[in-house]
């Protein structure tokens, strides 16, 4: 018995390690982009207070000042700071300046260049007065930044480093259970020998525990059904022993009456029939069939043969067909598989036809049809009485790998036969 695995992954089906990585390192993108932004706004706050602060704490000495001494009130220093006057008519304020006419701290930007004022009122109580930071005197805080953003960078990395070790230990926990769960589906047919359920969590200890539930299930269902056939084979065999050995004796009798002869060519004929679809159905039963139960059968002898057997059956109906032999079928299968089939076929066709069935034999398959009455008893019995006789047909089909279809058209029904599996779509023109 072959142990072939079952294909468990397919390319159009995600993988749930792969989504949960994406997942995590979107997590790490936006934490970093979060970190970074949170670096900068920190960075600019904290540069603006402390500007606006100095720049306050001078404006305000210099209103104390003034407040006490007038215009002999020292100015802000100098060297860091230049003062100008919205009063001032000696043509000596920038241009930019007369933009701010409003009381606040401002940040103007000049090329590469950040300006950074306050705007207060006139001491005098006439216009305004800006006092503004010097070319470089605002840069003071560069050093502080370069610190700050060499630390941010650093514990950035550290943060990302940490992150990714995360992930693969995470992804770790969760891949490696999951590929041990995987593995132990491989081991799910009845021929492999039962798993031991040791998952590391209790989530996939129960997954496991349910696989190795079904394992076994299915394991006594099919011995179940192996010890029922070998059983009931032998079981249907010893009574069809007796019926045979209790026939062949009954024949000797010399001069039988007409109706007991034909009793006992019916019992005959019910004895072959039972041992063909005993031993028919036991091949079924099978997972493989041995190579020594193969045989090359002549599909048209068949069918010929059926035809006649068939037409014992309905001796009254006198059922009418034709048979159109394009070329010898030859196939290789079990001679009571192809029997059974045939015999399936040609009996569901003739016992519902109301009209000429027809059969075409090809060098590929052989198509049957037979017309019906719509809405007729016969056929609200063929929809009943159809079932078990495909049934057998199409398990017989996919036992041989051949392919098998029936319709129900407007008129007719039309079963077909494919006994190259290569080409299962192939038509016969039935319809």
């Amino acid at each position: 018995m072959n142990k072939s695995k079952t294909p468990l992954l397919t390319s159009d089906a995600p993988q749930i390690v792969r989504h949960f990585f994406w997942i995590n390192l979107g997590l790490i993108a936006l934490f970093m982009v979060l970190f970074l932004a949170m670096v900068e706004f920190t960075e600019s706050q904290s540069e603006r207070a402390s500007l606006q602060h100095w720049l306050t704490a001078e404006a305000e000495q210099y209103e104390q000042d003034f407040a006490k001494q007038g215009r002999l009130a020292s100015l802000p220093n100098s060297n860091q700071f230049d003062i100008y006057w919205s009063d001032s008519s000696d043509g000596q304020n920038p241009q930019w300046l007369t933009a701010y006419q409003q009381v606040g701290f401002y940040e103007h930007h000049i090329g590469n260049e950040d300006k950074h004022l306050l705007v207060r009122e006139n001491p005098s109580g006439q216009g305004l007065f800006y006092i503004v930071f010097k070319d470089t005197a605002d840069d003071y805080l560069d050093s502080f930044e370069n610190n700050l953003h060499l630390f941010a960078s650093l514990l950035g990395l550290l943060g990302l480093a940490i992150l990714f070790v995360y992930m693969k230990y995470a992804l770790n926990k969760v891949a490696k259970p999951l590929q041990h769960v995987v593995e132990k589906i491989n081991q799910m047919p009845p021929d492999f020998p039962d798993f031991n359920v040791d998952a590391e969590y209790q989530e996939l200890r129960v997954i496991e525990q349910a696989l190795l539930d079904s394992k076994q299930k299915m394991a006594d269902f099919i011995r179940r059904e192996q010890e029922f056939s070998r059983f009931s084979a032998h079981e249907i065999r010893t009574p069809l022993m007796v019926l045979q050995g209790s026939s062949q004796i009954l024949q000797r009798f010399k001069n039988p009456d007409f109706r007991a002869q034909k009793a006992l060519d019916r019992i005959e004929q019910s004895c072959d029939e039972i041992a063909l679809l005993t031993d028919t159905f036991l091949l079924l039963g099978k997972q493989e069939i041995e190579v020594e139960r193969f045989e090359e059968v002549n599909v048209n002898v068949v069918v010929n043969s059926q035809l006649n057997v068939v037409r014992e059956l309905f001796p009254s109906e006198n059922k009418p067909y034709s048979l159109h032999e394009e070329a010898q079928l030859l196939v290789q299968a079990p001679p009571a598989f192809v029997l059974v089939l045939i015999r399936n076929l040609l009996r569901n066709a003739c016992g519902y036809s109301s009209g000429t069935v027809r059969i075409t034999i090809t060098e590929s398959g052989l198509c049957i049809y037979n017309p019906y009455q719509p809405n007729s008893e016969n056929l609200l019995q063929a929809n009943r009485s159809y079932g078990y006789g495909l049934e057998i047909v199409e398990r017989i089909c996919q036992m041989l790998g051949w392919h098998f279809s029936y319709q129900r058209l407007q008129e007719e029904f039309c079963a077909q036969v494919v006994c190259e599996p290569k080409n299962p779509d192939l038509r016969l023109g039935c319809w």
